[in-house]
């Protein structure tokens, strides 16, 4: 099993601008490879992460590794969500 984060493949897309992001859902996207958290994504023409494209990703050091159901990622910083008052 490898080690890291594991996140479902189908949160892993990848957007029409080749970007490669997870959504954490409710707006929120990051990118895989810089880490950044996005705004204003647009998921016209994405589609979900596909073997070949994980295989890069594994082969550039950019995750850990991935099986038929999950993607493993280290270093990705933690999204902080402001507290209700």
């Amino acid at each position: 099993m490898s080690k890291g984060l594991a996140i479902n493949r189908q949160w892993v897309l990848i957007l029409n601008n080749g970007l490669v992001v997870v959504d954490w859902g409710e707006g929120v996207f990051q990118d895989i490879i810089t880490g950044e958290f996005l705004n204003n994504v647009s998921l016209v023409g994405c589609h979900k992460i596909l073997d070949q494209e994980l295989e890069w990703l594994k082969r550039t050091a950019n995750i850990a590794g991935f099986d038929e159901a999950q993607v493993y990622v280290q270093g990705l910083p933690e999204h902080t969500k402001k507290n209700l008052d």
